[in-house]
């Protein structure tokens, strides 16, 4: 369009030059005089973009403010800044895009807006696009200015009333003298059990031995405390739904808040996450429970194996027999995954001899996503978790749309402050 333009302009001035015609020759002129201008005008130039972030970290609904201060040293025209918000942050108040225009003197401009992540973990906000143009729109500049600006969502912990704990008991074997298999040995005998590599000879049982005809030791307990491991199911089943409702979106919640209640009285609390394939050992200290919560926070938008809870149980079968902690499974059991999940189970049983019964946390967030799912559904969840239940397993179920992580958490842990 501009070069159409100029070549009607270039044709007045030759025809009002040929015919001498002074009202052609102006005609052309003055217009491209005023585009020649245009062209010799450069864009706004020599941008300076400085952002401030109000916090670092943040719990979960908690808004963030930006503030945006840009200076333009030379040029002429408008200038258009706009910061890329990533999809799972919404913008709350104010505009994360600001129109303003050059004039001949140094442009200086400050503006804030306020953001809310919708999802837990790390967040890097890319750097600033700027686009300049000089007055006409025959130049324009376009450029990317700043330092990017990060910051972390992490959960919060949830502490169960305590008033409540006194009043609420639980069938789950999490009392203030259970024992852990590491420490000092003590002199309160425990169960005869097989002969493992390792043991030491002076507890192999010898009447026992010679009685059943295959190894077997006297175990006793240890000094300290039992020692718990999650489980938790960060298949693509657990991630599906509205993205900052997902059950493992809920499940980072929950599992955040109950090791933070294991630590508080001195349990060994371990992880691992079925699909990544990724173990923390068993271990005690704040130190631990910000690995737990970094490591869950990395795999929760992430792609990850096919791997069912036997194949799991079978690679923890050396930490289970190590540490013999009270063994917490987190999914969301459907149809398509029960079968499994009672294997897995029933393994998990078998390495533990029943003692102690492990967990298995249902987490139900369908009716929140979908409203209208009918009756046939809910009876099918149902009847799963009842066949879970025959396996011996301690199932709790958890609607975090109609309980939220307090009561969840006196459901599961009752006592256990």
């Amino acid at each position: 369009m501009m070069k159409s333009l100029i070549g009607y302009l270039l044709w007045a001035l030759v025809l009002g030059t040929a015919l001498l015609s002074p009202g052609m020759i102006s005609l052309g002129i003055v217009p491209l005089s005023v585009l020649a201008l245009a062209v010799l005008t450069d864009p706004p130039g020599d941008i300076r973009v400085a952002r401030t972030i109000s916090k670092r970290e943040v719990k979960p609904g908690e808004e963030i403010e930006i503030t945006v201060e840009v200076t333009v040293g030379r040029g002429l025209g408008p200038v258009v800044i706009r910061d890329p918000l990533p999809k799972t942050v919404a913008l709350t108040s104010g505009n994360n895009v600001g129109v303003f225009f050059k004039g001949l003197k140094p442009l200086r401009v400050m503006y804030t807006y306020r953001i809310k992540p919708m999802l837990r973990g790390a967040y890097r906000l890319p750097k600033s696009e700027i686009t300049t143009r000089n007055p006409l729109g025959t130049r324009y500049r376009w450029g990317i200015y700043g330092g990017e600006l990060v910051f972390k969502v992490v959960p919060s912990i949830v502490r169960p009333e305590a008033s409540a704990l006194r009043r609420r008991k639980t069938r789950i074997n999490v009392p203030e003298t259970s024992f852990a298999i590491r420490g000092p040995i003590s002199t309160d005998f425990k169960e005869i059990r097989d002969y493992v590599t390792g043991d030491p000879v002076k507890f192999i049982n010898w009447k026992a031995t010679a009685r059943i005809g295959r190894p077997l030791v006297n175990e006793f307990e240890k000094e300290g405390k039992k020692s718990v491991l999650f489980i938790v199911d960060a298949r693509d089943n657990m991630k599906a739904g509205i993205c900052c409702e997902s059950p493992y979106e809920h499940a980072i919640n929950l599992i955040v808040s109950m090791t933070h209640a294991f630590l508080r009285k001195d349990y060994q609390v371990g992880l691992y996450l079925l699909g990544a394939k990724t173990l923390i050992p068993p271990s005690t200290g704040p130190k631990q429970l910000y690995t737990i919560v970094r490591t869950m926070l990395d795999f929760e938008r992430l792609q990850t194996e096919e791997e069912g809870l036997e194949d799991a149980v079978e690679r923890l079968r050396r930490t289970i027999l190590q540490h013999k902690p009270l063994t917490v499974y987190v999914s969301n059991v459907f149809e398509p995954v029960k079968e499994e999940t009672k294997r897995g189970i029933l393994a998990l049983m078998r390495i533990h001899r029943g003692r102690p019964q492990p967990i298995v946390l249902d987490i139900t967030t369908y009716p929140e996503q979908d409203p209208n799912a009918n009756l046939l559904i809910e009876m099918e969840k149902r009847a799963i978790l009842t066949e879970l239940e025959n396996t011996g397993a301690y199932v709790v179920r958890w609607m975090p749309g109609r309980e939220g992580v307090g009561e969840a958490l006196l459901k599961i842990l009752g006592e256990v402050p």
